[in-house]
């Protein structure tokens, strides 16, 4: 009998690739999606859809009694997520983000499954002071910052991280995501930015203060199998291949597709514009200037990828190089 994956999320950015494989190692998928997304990243896959979404319980019992019935213990992935930095989206994102993945676990705890992989992020380890690096073990210090993704995700891995009580659970932590999909993404988005230099709000001469743990899609998703595989119970691996400056990483977009490196804004300055932020919330219809979103662009997230590495055999390419490959996929390099 063939293996059997069910994925949340699978159509998503980081879902869509993780479930290609997935299916490149033989599994077979059911993967639980709403109604009206895309589909286009899991077309010409062996997959069983389930028409819902985390916040649908109905639905979701459904998805896992039919892949248990296919599979004696599938294995599943929960990666369905509402990324989301506006204003008012707190409770979808508690809804989702919090109650959803209680939900999946209270399921796996009821059907008979396999591992069980919960995909999180960098941001559920919180913010560095200063020049530390944090790992799986840090302290979190993110709540002051208000910020409803990581208020959310933090609190969906402490859901998952006691569940690993009663179920072979392993957690992932991808630091930012970048690749070439056609899958929208944030990451892509300030890429496309950089090299237009247009924001719709602020010139990408201006660098924020802040610092950024990233990763490769195609690493982030090898490395989430690797944690499938090769996981320690109850253990968190946080995929992170370097630590750039927001400085750093818009220069090295600049030089690859032709433009002027940018400006670094001094933090006192920043937080003035976190003010101006709070003050035209709603009336400014943008993604990349809402409070939470400056907010976070002044912060510190700096950690480690060295627990994948060691324990895993995680081997992800140079950030550069990703760069490099997601430039030249989008078409915008620089003139020769």
């Amino acid at each position: 009998m063939r293996p059997v994956a069910l994925l949340t999320g699978g159509t998503g950015f980081l879902g869509g690739r993780l479930a290609q494989k997935l299916a490149r190692r033989g599994f077979a998928l059911h993967a639980l999606c709403r109604a009206g997304s895309d589909r286009g990243a899991l077309a010409g896959l062996e997959v069983t859809f389930h028409d819902g979404d985390l916040s649908d319980g109905r639905a979701l019992e459904r998805a896992f009694a039919a892949a248990t019935r296919d599979a004696s213990r599938p294995v599943v992935v929960h990666a369905g997520a509402v990324i989301s930095y506006r204003s008012g989206e707190g409770a979808l994102q508690r809804e989702v983000n919090v109650e959803g993945t209680r939900r999946v676990l209270d399921l796996c705890r009821r059907y008979p499954v396999g591992r069980v992989l919960h995909v999180g992020s960098v941001v559920a380890v919180g913010p560095a002071r200063g020049e530390e690096v944090l790992d799986e073990d840090s302290e979190y210090r993110g709540d002051p910052l208000h910020c409803d993704y990581m208020t959310t995700k933090r609190r969906a891995e402490e859901l998952a991280l006691a569940a690993a009580a009663d179920l072979d659970l392993v957690i992932v932590d991808p630091g930012a995501i970048f690749g070439a999909s056609d899958r929208p993404s944030n990451s892509q988005r300030v890429v496309r930015m950089v090299a237009t230099g247009r924001t719709g709000i602020l010139p990408l001469l201006l660098a924020p203060p802040g610092e950024q743990s990233v990763v490769g899609l195609e690493d982030c998703a090898e490395g989430c199998l690797l944690a499938l595989e090769r996981g320690s119970r109850g253990r968190r691996y946080l995929l992170v291949e370097s630590i750039w400056s927001h400085r750093d990483l818009i220069a090295l977009v600049a030089r690859r597709t032709g433009r002027r490196p940018p400006l670094s804004v001094p933090r006192p300055l920043w937080r003035a514009l976190e003010a101006a932020s709070g003050l035209l919330d709603g009336a400014v219809r943008s993604e990349f200037f809402t409070p939470q979103t400056i907010r976070m662009a002044r912060v510190r997230f700096r950690a480690s990828g060295e627990r994948a590495r060691r324990e895993l055999g995680w081997r992800p390419r140079p950030f550069e190089q990703v760069i490099d490959e997601l430039v030249a996929e989008l078409g915008l390099g620089a003139p020769s």
